[in-house]
């Protein structure tokens, strides 16, 4: 299983880097979410992605992150790892002041591996600000919503906010 995640991930980044020496319509993004659902429930996700440029406003992209959920049931701490693949869309909603732009973004994926009853489908979407410039490395801040839909009756579908941190380089 690691090495699927590493493949994956190693995948995604020679796509990034051979096509970044074509064009700068293809950006790679680096990063991390951290879901918060009182204390009893929280997920990190790591996260590496590549998105192609559509339009000037519109872009389209693949998502690989490393899902880890720390629970806490009956007094009963407890953690799952999960390896997630997924697609995203974003739109750049406006500019602030030319120098900042609004994102929307709306990310869907599913669990690989992991069993029936600990794989889940997830659904996010969330509000993400970064800085205008086009080329280079920027840095990206995001404020949203996940829901995980469980396919088994092990775990309840969750539904958390989350604050986001990414580097983004073109």
């Amino acid at each position: 299983m690691k090495m699927k995640r590493f493949f994956t991930f190693a995948l995604l980044f020679v796509l990034i880097t051979v096509c970044h020496a074509q064009t700068t319509k293809f950006a790679m993004t680096l990063g991390t979410d951290l879901g918060l659902s009182g204390k009893n429930y929280k997920i990190v996700t790591p996260n590496v992605s590549a998105s192609y440029d559509i339009t000037p406003r519109l872009s389209a992209g693949v998502r690989a992150e490393d899902a880890i959920t720390l629970m806490k049931a009956q007094d009963v701490k407890s953690y799952d790892q999960l390896f997630t693949l997924g697609g995203q869309v974003a739109y750049d909603v406006c500019h602030l002041m030319s120098i900042i732009n609004v994102q929307a973004r709306a990310i869907v994926g599913h669990t690989i591996g992991g069993g029936h009853d600990r794989g889940y489908m997830y659904y996010q979407g969330g509000i993400y600000t970064a800085s205008a410039k086009k080329d280079g490395v920027r840095s990206e801040i995001g404020l949203g919503v996940r829901y995980n839909d469980y396919r088994g009756d092990l775990y309840k579908d969750k539904a958390v906010f989350f604050v986001s941190y990414a580097v983004a380089l073109r």
